[in-house]
């Protein structure tokens, strides 16, 4: 977990929500946003775009844990973010949420998948894709983590990692809220391979289809030399 104590995150209540405001609070470099959770109602805030960048580019991304102040009072409490949404051509953030975060209360999270080592079957020509890059994670504040590291040196092609291989990738009170037998990755076999075995499970089709068609003839051919012996 980040050090909360020099994580500060200053925010603006705003009481309109409309296009025009959203418009301008974005012109002036601040993020619309609005804070969620504790079971709290709702808050609608804005946030600098500078520090929000910033925050981004930590450790922890944005699974960070800071302290969120509301300007102009003595308000402030943990928070973290919850969802991002951003322009899908230049990829500035549009809008934010953040959720309050209370200590002794679990998480969910989203947490990256990141892989390390010389794959044995990548080294074969085969090559790693990737089911997912991100699982689904319940866990305390105070164990807060941003990724997951895989190492996959010893992958042979056909071999997968799966949620259950990396169970003792979590701290004691995170769990993952994801099936155990999910596929997080496996290494595939090189492409020339790949399209021979199709290629030859396609031949083998067309030859039962040819098969098939050509019974009904055999039987007919029998049915008319019958006529003629008869």
């Amino acid at each position: 977990m980040s050090d909360t104590n020099e994580i500060h995150v200053k925010v603006e209540s705003r009481k309109e929500t409309g296009k025009g405001e959203v418009g301008r609070l974005r012109h002036k470099g601040l993020i619309p946003a609005v804070l969620y959770g504790a079971g709290k109602p709702p808050v609608a805030i804005s946030a600098e775009a500078d520090v929000i960048k910033e925050l981004l580019r930590g450790e922890g991304g944005e699974n960070t844990i800071f302290l969120l102040k509301l300007k102009g009072t003595k308000e402030e409490r943990l928070a973290m973010i919850k969802e991002i949404q951003r322009d899908p051509m230049s990829g500035r953030i549009l809008h934010m949420d953040f959720i309050r975060v209370t200590k002794g209360h679990k998480l969910n999270v989203s947490i990256n998948v990141e892989i390390f080592g010389d794959c044995l079957g990548v080294r074969e020509g085969g090559r790693v894709d990737f089911i997912t890059r991100e699982l689904q994670v319940e866990v305390l504040p105070k164990d807060m983590f941003d990724h997951i590291k895989v190492d996959i040196s010893e992958l042979n092609i056909g071999d997968q990692i799966t949620v259950a291989d990396v169970m003792d990738k979590l701290p004691e009170s995170a769990k993952f809220l994801e099936d155990d037998y999910r596929v997080i990755l496996h290494v595939e076999a090189p492409k020339a391979e790949v399209e021979e075995e199709e290629e030859e499970g396609l031949l083998e089709a067309e030859s039962l289809i040819t098969d098939e068609q050509a019974e009904p003839e055999l039987i007919k051919k029998g049915k008319d030399e019958e006529a003629d012996e008869g």
